[in-house]
């Protein structure tokens, strides 16, 4: 058997959902499922449940990037529009410019103690970097971490590219799932 680790919400199927409604209650729904298995030890079910998760992170952040771009262009009414606004909600922290010597460290964590490297220059991570770093994540570089109140904590590297530095992101998957349903809601 390959030895494979549970990174949470990695799509090794190339299957694709149908509903972003849909899509994103998965996501919450898995979030749950893959903490319970993760606390009571059963990893391959937390992995089953981490790549059924992604099939959907990838097919919300395919469609909201995909509804943007249809917005953005017209140059209008885009900048004050509802959906840019929604877009510009909150979902994590972001650290760019990530050394070699973080992005080491990053990739030594075991899985499940997903963080931030100590120090690090954080900014908001709004929805839209968020969909983006989802988009171009190193798909070996992703981890998690489980907070004392219950909270699920994506962490992504993603690698340098189209004029962004490497950078880790830190996602919490309850606030991206209702960040993701209020920009629905004005699709």
């Amino acid at each position: 058997m390959t030895e494979r680790y549970p990174k949470f919400l990695v799509d090794l199927s190339g299957k694709s959902p149908r509903n972003l409604k849909d899509s994103i209650r998965r996501v919450q729904n898995a979030s749950a499922g893959f903490i319970q298995s993760w606390e009571k030890g059963d990893v391959k079910e937390a992995l089953e449940t981490s790549q059924e998760a992604f099939e959907h992170f990838d097919y919300i952040q395919n469609e909201l990037l995909r509804q943007r771009d249809v917005h953005r262009a017209n140059a209008v009414t885009w900048p004050t529009s509802l959906f840019n606004t929604a877009l510009s909600n909150t979902v994590g922290h972001l650290h760019n410019n990530v050394t070699t010597t973080n992005r080491a460290w990053f990739l030594g964590l075991s899985q499940g103690a997903g963080a931030m490297p100590v120090g690090a220059s954080l900014v908001p991570l709004t929805l839209e970097k968020a969909l983006n770093k989802l988009k171009h994540r190193d798909t070996v570089a992703v981890n998690f971490s489980l907070t004392a109140s219950g909270r699920h904590i994506l962490f992504l590297f993603t690698n340098a590219g189209m004029g962004q530095p490497d950078s880790i992101s830190e996602i919490d998957v309850l606030n991206f799932c209702a960040a993701c349903k209020s920009a629905a809601q004005l699709i």
